[in-house]
């Protein structure tokens, strides 16, 4: 699923979106703007999910969502261990998505 595709399906849940092109993009997403949760793919180019987790983990409590969420489908949740993250593996289950996020289609 694409990440258009993901944001669509989270804004027809009732979410405010904002989508990043990778990981240090995203990252300057959470220096600047203030997030209930964070969704991400664990492999992406420049900054992957990975590295961006541990950043988001650095952030002040200002700027650190209350909530991570991290799709893989090459790692499993072991690739977070000791991260407080929730996890799905691909392919991905968008009612298990939606049920995280506490949204539900409308």
């Amino acid at each position: 699923m694409s990440r258009q595709a993901m944001a669509r399906l989270m804004r027809d849940a009732g979410a405010d979106v904002v989508t990043a092109r990778d990981g240090e993009e995203g990252l300057g997403y959470l220096l600047t703007q203030r997030f209930d949760v964070l969704v991400t793919d664990l492999r992406m180019p420049v900054m992957d999910g990975i590295e961006l987790v541990n950043q988001c983990m650095r952030l002040p409590d200002t700027h650190r969502p209350s909530r991570v969420i991290a799709i893989s489908g090459e790692y499993d949740a072991g690739a977070l261990q000791g991260q407080p993250v929730q996890f799905l593996a691909k392919p991905l289950n968008v009612d298990s998505l939606l049920s995280m996020i506490g949204g539900r289609p409308n």
